[in-house]
């Protein structure tokens, strides 16, 4: 806890012979109150876990069927599936993540807005490009907030209810897991009145150990969970065992030996045994394979971990959420603690043809997780592929380099893996590649060549029209406030100034902030437009300088790039719509 710089951490192992439990740390960082094992705490998207549990709960007693299309489940709902004549959404494909659906809208996630009780009709329908597939269902994982938003939606209209009230009493009370709530609950410094919050809710913290209040989410279904360490410990103790409940089937148990089991999409498909089912990852980590889900929300880390085949489990959740911290120092420790870890499952299966070695390149996520950043992914979110005869690596976006050992045709173990862990897929015309929870397509030199010359030109040209008339005006005495393009910058920098001086949790808010951004990004080509109108006067007036052609050349180009931001629907930046 002190070296990653966390405030405090509860944990549970699961064994045969019982549960253990344990806490560190303080609970509070403003007042230094010990962290104490029965805290309750925030766990963000393990909510999916209990969610797609509710469904599989309603699979069993036969009031849904996982092939049902969503379609017919929710009739009024405006899903906009290119492929519905041969691949239908359907129900699996909502708690497998195969939906084509996109992550989550800022709104949804950063918003002092969001109402812990709106109905869920109203989160997935604000904005139709929610609902808008962007691959055939079912052949490719995608994480997906809204995914399970939807996959909650279905539940409510099967059981007539709110789901948060009906999994209460039908899963979480029926599995003894009495201190869990899917409702939402904010921290309290004083009181356990309801208006106060919960006195036993351990405070979330962000950078510098500052204490913050989770606020409520759009999407609560995929990310709105409080539990206790002995609550997820019965949880984990149900996903380990047969489906019974006090002697009655509660799950059907092939449902419960599928989760985290993905089949049916192309990587499944190829022989690729790692991804996401039915609301679980299979997790290939510290020598150990399981079933797992990790979650996040402001303040909070968590993770569950199941080991069906030992028979074990654990649990463990940090009530700080830091970037750059390694949480996975916590996860290797438990592992150990547990005794989980197995040898390599699969010897090297010998030299890497040539076939195969004509899937080296560069590869970008197919599709991206949010469609706001699929523009970035592709400047600055390549993956590279490069094998050999002996075997290769792939390099993360990161720039984290890993071995490859080829384990079968097409299948490949990442260094640190127990077992495959990425097969090439397609052929060596239209190549991908897949690591069952990403999937990716070979971007050609050519297409990442014409992105950064726009981009980077763009961007050039910005800071043209910044600093040039300010040069002018120390040498020439010209003002700069009378070039357009000077203006059109110094608006689009004064709009991002306020922005970052706004607190973070209304980034998906129309504040004044953002307003402004708005407005500065709908003036910027106008004003660019206009600076290189005048530049083109400026041009044919007087003979030709060479600023003068640099001015028309650097408005075109902010202009292309303004072009280029609005093709992947970046342009105007208007935050509450992204």
């Amino acid at each position: 806890l002190t070296e990653e710089r966390l405030t405090g951490v509860v944990w549970s192992l699961v064994r045969e012979d019982g549960v253990e439990l344990g806490a560190r740390g303080t609970a509070d960082a403003a007042r230094g109150l010990v962290l104490r094992p029965d805290a309750r705490v925030h766990v963000g998207s393990i909510a999916k876990t209990v969610v797609a549990l509710a469904i599989l709960r309603r699979v069993t007693q036969g009031e849904l069927d996982l092939e049902a299309p969503v379609a017919e489940l929710l009739p009024g709902l405006p899903i906009d599936n290119p492929w519905a004549a041969t691949h239908p959404l359907r129900l699996r494909h909502l708690l497998d993540m195969t939906g084509g659906l996109d992550d989550v809208r800022l709104w949804q996630v950063f918003s002092v807005r969001n109402e812990p009780d709106v109905p869920l009709a109203d989160v997935l329908q604000r904005d139709p490009g929610l609902l808008r597939l962007r691959t055939p269902p079912g052949t490719r994982f995608s994480y997906s907030n809204a995914g399970f938003t939807l996959a909650a939606k279905v539940l409510e209209a099967d059981v007539g209810e709110r789901y948060e009230t009906w999994i209460a009493r039908e899963v979480l009370r029926p599995l003894g897991m009495e201190d869990s709530t899917l409702l939402y609950v904010a921290a309290t410094r004083g009181g356990t009145d309801a208006a106060d919050g919960d006195a036993r809710l351990a405070w979330g913290h962000v950078e510098g150990g500052v204490p913050v209040i989770t606020p409520p989410l759009a999407v609560r279904p995929a990310a709105q969970f409080v539990t206790t360490a002995a609550d997820m410990a019965r949880l984990a103790a149900f996903l380990l065992g047969d489906g019974l409940v006090r002697g009655e089937r509660f799950v059907d148990a092939d449902l419960l030996r599928a989760l985290g089991s993905p089949a049916g999409t192309d990587a499944a498909n190829a022989g690729l045994r790692s991804g996401y089912a039915l609301g679980l990852y299979s997790r290939d980590r510290h020598g150990a394979i399981g079933g797992c889900h990790g979650g996040s929300t402001a303040g909070f880390r968590a993770l569950i971990c199941v080991y069906p085949e030992r028979r074990r489990a654990f649990f463990v959740a940090h009530n700080t959420d830091r970037e750059g911290a390694a949480y996975e120092r916590f996860d290797e420790r438990l592992v150990r603690a547990l005794g989980v870890a197995a040898p390599l499952e699969t010897p090297a299966a010998g030299p890497v043809p040539a076939e195969e070695r004509a899937w080296n390149g560069r590869y970008v996520p197919a599709p991206s997780r949010h469609s706001q950043v699929e523009l970035a992914d592709r400047l600055f979110g390549a993956w590279t592929l490069s094998l050999d005869a002996g075997g290769g690596t792939l390099a993360t976006a990161a720039g984290t380099a890993r071995p490859l050992v080829r384990t079968g045709t097409r299948l490949y173990r990442q260094d640190g893996r127990t077992r495959a862990s990425l097969v090439l897929l397609g052929d060596a015309s239209a190549p991908r590649i897949a690591t069952g929870t990403l999937t990716l397509r070979r971007i050609g030199w050519l297409e990442r060549s014409a992105l950064w010359m726009v981009a980077g030109g763009g961007v050039a040209g910005l800071a043209w029209w910044l600093l040039a008339p300010v040069v002018r005006r120390f040498r020439h005495g010209a003002a700069p406030w009378r070039s357009p393009g000077w203006w059109a910058v110094v608006a689009l920098l004064l709009a991002g100034a306020g922005l970052a001086a706004q607190p973070w949790q209304r980034l998906g808010d129309p504040t004044v902030a953002s307003v402004a951004l708005a407005g500065a990004t709908l003036l910027l080509p106008l004003l660019l437009a206009w600076q290189g109108v005048c530049s083109w006067r400026r041009l044919h007036a007087a003979p030709a300088t060479w600023g003068a052609r640099v001015d028309l050349v650097a408005a075109a180009s902010a202009l292309a790039f303004c072009a280029l931001l609005g093709a992947f629907g970046l342009w105007p930046v208007l935050l509450w719509d992204l």
